[in-house]
């Protein structure tokens, strides 16, 4: 049995590759600026993003964000900051480019002058039950994790608007 929507999905970043480039770029600049501010800044380089709850979902998790799957590395440098920092604040800088909404996530521990850089990435037709859930729930969160699965670590986004697409006023079913 064939499913037309299925067979038209694509990953989310093809035909905007170059433009994820452009975004991790802009991930190591902002990086680079809190480290001249100051902070040391672990940089994450994500080999895929999910939205949670997902559009394809079939099993209600509870989570409700982005499934953030980085090097086994880079896991455990961020394991490590958070078992150290309390984070409690982030900056999120946003664009899109047709259905997908792309950020980098500056999650921050002041205090402690730690920083996580995460760039994301998710189509607004696939994370249509996502948003949904942030819209109600009022928050969002980034679950990085290892390819292994195994091990997380969640960051919080109480005040989640600078990830969430702009509002154009279009058909969300188009």
């Amino acid at each position: 049995m064939n499913d037309p929507d299925r067979e038209k999905e694509t990953h989310p970043l093809s035909g905007v590759m170059e433009f994820w480039e452009n975004v991790m770029a802009d991930m190591e600049a902002t990086a680079a600026e809190y480290r001249e501010a100051g902070w040391t800044v672990t940089e994450l380089h994500p080999g895929d993003v999910t939205p949670v709850p997902a559009r394809v979902d079939t099993v209600e998790t509870g989570r409700v964000g982005l499934d953030v799957l980085v090097p086994g590395d880079e896991f455990d440098a961020v394991e490590d900051v958070v078992g150290r920092a309390a984070f409690d604040a982030y900056d999120a800088y946003r664009a899109e480019r047709g259905d997908v909404v792309f950020a980098v996530v500056v999650m921050q521990a002041e205090d402690a002058g730690e920083a996580v850089a995460v760039p994301v990435y998710y189509t607004k037709k696939e994370a249509s039950p996502m948003l949904e859930r942030v819209d109600e729930d009022g928050e969002m969160r980034l679950y990085v994790r290892p390819l292994s699965g195994d091990r997380r670590v969640v960051f919080v986004q109480s005040d989640p608007e600078a990830l969430l697409p702009v509002d154009d006023g279009g058909d969300e079913d188009a």
